[in-house]
């Protein structure tokens, strides 16, 4: 499980770093802002392309990607 820690960390980096969430099934999420997601206990909520709610548990990511090619994962 990606440690919560970890995503706070990339949330609040000042200058803020573009970071994408590859989640176990596959799917990709990319973060270009701060604005774009909000992160909560259990989960990061986002919009997705029709500006509906997407709430993605942090349970089910398997790696990050900071902007800098870095990996964070499991």
């Amino acid at each position: 499980m990606m440690p919560k820690e970890d995503l706070q960390r990339l949330a609040a980096a000042r200058p803020f770093q573009p970071f994408e969430v590859r989640l176990v099934d596959g799917r990709v999420f990319r973060f270009h802002s701060p604005e774009q997601f909000l992160l909560g206990r259990n989960t990061i909520v986002t919009l997705d392309e029709e500006g509906y709610p997407l709430f993605v548990n942090i349970g089910l990511i398997a790696t990050v990607r900071v902007r800098n090619g870095s990996r964070r994962g499991r």
